[in-house]
């Protein structure tokens, strides 16, 4: 038996009864998490440099919220002379990205703390950003990050103003050249974020939430807690964990004696067992949630609330896809992180309609091609019941187009995975991570090296889950694909129906699943 995803874009007009309100309410990650979406000033310029200063005249930019993209925008096309729309026939991505413009363009916003911030860690998380930015506040510059989907975060705290004065934060997004073959859009597309926390806090991500064992009588739950200590002492505290049903009701509560040294981090394992639970699945997609609380002196300084599932995954070549026991066949779509004619923009409502029309059509599974999704998306799948096959790269050392992510990845691919699995591993909707799409190199030495050197930090960072890669036709396919796939747990295969029953027979212990297709051959595919 092997795993089958059947793959098939389609536009629907069909929309269900929930709304956003249901699906999202009292899903934030984090208690002290503030949005910093609104309020931002805006200017496609190709300036170098300036606006990431103080004494910087904005006050003619456009005001604008984030997520933003503005390359589907009715801006001025410099390229054409005139006011047409987003399109040109001289966009350099043509085809691929719609015949819309990228180019370089600057976001700014200022904003005070409080007195209730004073002496606390203030970090700036953004949940993608296309691409290659940089980071300022206060005319520090904080950083680069080139990968346009997956997440990252600065620690605003040693150049921030004090209580009452304006801080600078200054973003510059360079979409420049032939960096994507489908639609990216451009700018700070997804959602940003403020975190507030004292210096004896939970780390960004530090919550990892498992479930080694899973029955409707009996399940444990793992909480694996990341603490940091950015005090100048050393802190005694006491990690209390609360387990949540969907309806508010504290299920369990756990308690451990913690001490951390100073200026140190520290890993604490907790498990809880749960009586009668309810399961995850795509049917009865449950939620529970977990509070985690940082008590010091009886007194919380610190609390991060993460949503999560209890589910079972198993995945083997005898009987296929096993969820909570249950054998499950993919009915899956590759989709891409656009939506529409919204553009890239990540709006609440936009992913969930998106969820809905493929769950009212028959799907349940779909890959993220070729990139890290939305955190919204991802929430919107957990809530809605549909599994997920989470992608991280689309390129690995050589290109697919001149300026795309082949240009950074040996220098950062460990950096971007890293965020791509620690962001979405609490979601129980993910069934697999894919760590690339037709990569060129795929059976030349240097691929199969990377290949084995991809699947072992993800199975470092998250062993509880296969690790897959979508792989597409090659010359000498039977000599070349044992090398390929040795290195994977679930083999994907892009287009190559046809080649299933002659590969199970040769290697009946490779786990094989249609990681691509076409509708026009749908059926063949469901038949094999």
């Amino acid at each position: 038996m092997r795993l089958q995803i059947k793959i098939n874009r389609i536009s629907l007009l069909v929309v269900l009864g929930l709304t956003v309100s249901t699906l999202m309410a009292q899903n934030k990650s984090n208690l002290r998490t503030r949005s910093f979406d609104t309020g931002w000033s805006f200017k496609k310029d190709n300036v170098s440099s300036g606006p990431e200063k103080e004494g910087f005249d904005a006050s003619s930019w456009r005001k604008v919220n984030v997520p933003h993209d503005w390359s589907i925008e009715d801006l001025p096309n410099q390229l054409e002379g005139s006011i047409m729309g987003p399109f040109s026939k001289a966009s350099v991505g043509t085809i691929s990205t719609g015949w819309t413009v990228g180019g370089t363009a600057w976001y700014r916003k200022t904003f005070k703390l409080g007195k209730e911030d004073v002496g606390k860690k203030v970090l700036i998380e953004f949940d993608g950003v296309y691409m290659n930015s940089d980071v300022w506040i206060n005319g520090h510059h904080l950083g680069t990050h080139n990968h346009g989907y997956a997440p990252f975060y600065y620690d605003l705290s040693p150049y921030l103003l004090s209580t009452g004065k304006d801080n600078l934060i200054a973003v510059r997004v360079k979409n420049e050249g032939q960096t994507s073959r489908w639609y990216s859009g451009s700018g700070i597309y997804r959602h940003v974020n403020l975190t507030v926390v004292n210096p004896l806090h939970i780390d960004v991500w530090g919550v990892n939430i498992t479930t080694p064992k899973v029955s409707k009588t009996s399940s444990e739950i793992q909480i694996v807690t990341t603490i940091k200590n950015e005090t100048n002492i050393n802190s005694p505290f006491v990690l209390q964990t609360q387990l949540i049903d969907a309806k508010g009701k504290i299920v369990s509560t756990t308690k451990r004696d913690v001490n951390i040294l100073v200026d140190g981090k520290t890993e604490t394992k907790q498990l809880m067992k749960v009586a009668n639970p309810k399961l995850w699945s795509v049917e009865t997609p449950y939620l529970y949630k977990v509070k985690v609380a940082v008590l010091v002196n009886n007194k919380e300084v610190d609390a991060s609330i993460t949503t999560f599932g209890i589910r079972d995954i198993k995945i083997d070549a005898k009987h296929g896809l096993l969820i909570n026991g249950v054998s499950v066949k993919l009915k899956g779509g590759c989709i891409h992180h656009d939506n529409g004619p919204l553009g890239a923009v990540s709006f609440e409502r936009a992913e969930v309609r998106k969820i809905q029309l493929m769950k009212a059509n028959g799907f349940n599974a779909i890959r993220t091609s070729h990139n890290p999704p939305s955190t919204v998306f991802l929430e919107a799948c957990d809530r809605l019941g549909m599994l997920v096959i989470d992608e991280a790269f689309d390129t690995w050392i050589k290109q697919k187009r001149y300026e795309d992510y082949h240009l950074f990845f040996e220098k950062e691919w460990d950096k971007d995975l890293t965020a791509m699995i620690m962001r979405d591993r609490n979601h129980p909707s993910i069934i697999m991570w894919s760590i690339g799409n037709e990569i060129p190199e795929r059976i030349s030495a240097s691929g199969l090296e990377t290949r084995k050197m991809l699947v072992k930090r993800v199975h470092e960072l998250d062993p509880t889950r296969k690790v897959t890669e979508a792989i597409n036709a090659m010359s000498k396919w039977e000599e070349k694909t044992p090398a390929a796939f040795a290195a994977l747990d679930v083999a994907g295969y892009n287009y190559e129906w046809k080649r299933y029953e002659a590969d199970h027979a040769a290697y009946p212990e490779r786990i094989m699943y249609a990681s691509e297709s076409t509708g026009g051959e749908l059926l063949d595919y469901w038949n094999m």
